[in-house]
């Protein structure tokens, strides 16, 4: 049977959960902010547009004021998402220990608290994100999981191999 080339046992936190939460929705897509920022500018050209007049303070203001309420609104949605997992954590994914098995061809992800194992072949990862603190295995456009990098000994190595296998579906954010 085929050794593994690289073995991490991780596990996720609540405050990783967070991390990760935030770095899904602000950074996966560079534009979530840019698209914030222009619909706040065009329902403030509206609202500093009245009676054939356009006035640049009340377009400024109202700009500003729906630009504020926009990120609010996406940071208070991350934040109810992340509580609503917390409370709903009944298999004690955080704190849980996985081991993520990185073979030449495929990943093995196994759980023994849920006493689960998984296999996945890279070809069929959808994409792989890395950011400051972890790695973002994207299954599907929306399934997706993290690997913390402080859980991974030889950071340079698994770098180098990872890269490898994702190509052109690793990116670095």
């Amino acid at each position: 049977m085929e050794e593994p080339k690289i073995i991490i046992n991780t596990k996720m936190e609540k405050e990783d959960y967070k991390k990760f939460l935030y770095t899904a929705t602000f950074k996966r897509n560079k534009f979530t902010i840019p698209i914030l920022v222009l619909m706040a500018m065009v329902a403030g050209l509206f609202i500093g547009y009245e009676k054939g007049e356009f006035s640049l303070i009340r377009f400024l203001f109202s700009w500003l004021v729906l630009l504020i309420v926009s990120i609010f609104i996406v940071v208070f949605q991350i934040r109810r998402k992340n509580e609503k997992r917390v409370k709903a954590d009944n298999t004690a994914g955080f704190d849980n220990l996985y081991t993520l098995k990185f073979y030449n061809e495929k990943l093995v992800v196994e759980n023994q608290s849920l006493k689960s194992r998984a296999e996945i072949s890279y070809d069929k990862i959808f994409s792989l994100l890395e950011s400051k603190d972890l790695f973002i295995l994207y299954f599907t456009k929306s399934q997706a999981s993290a690997i913390m990098k402080r859980d991974i000994d030889d950071l340079g190595e698994f770098k180098e191999f990872i890269i490898d296998k994702f190509k052109d579906k690793y990116k670095k954010i």
